[in-house]
């Protein structure tokens, strides 16, 4: 199973970033809700989650405008469609990413 290890003070404050490992392209999102992590594509156009923005807790796709729910992956325009999440684990300052 993949594993990423980034320090928090690494991730910006309700800004997209981008981390790549193994051909993997994952967008990691901190707010003053957490972190959470998704794969980096829009299930829309396949659009990098990574070139949006964040906005009260919401993502929008830079390539079409849908939004996300920023901690769940959740369609705001669509509900049907939903991100496919990356396991996080916050601690003492360092966060995990693993996925599948």
């Amino acid at each position: 199973m993949p594993r990423i290890n980034l320090s928090q003070d690494e991730i910006p404050l309700e800004t997209p970033l981008r981390v790549e490992h193994e051909g993997h392209a994952i967008v990691v999102i901190r707010t003053a809700g957490g972190v959470s992590a998704f794969e980096d594509r829009c299930p829309h156009a396949d659009w990098p989650l990574s070139e949006g923005e964040i906005r009260d807790g919401v993502l929008q796709c830079a390539g079409h405008g849908w939004e996300f729910d920023a901690a769940t992956g959740r369609c705001i325009n669509a509900p049907a469609y939903c991100l496919t999440t990356v396991t996080v684990t916050v601690e003492g300052g360092q966060v995990w990413l693993e996925w599948e």
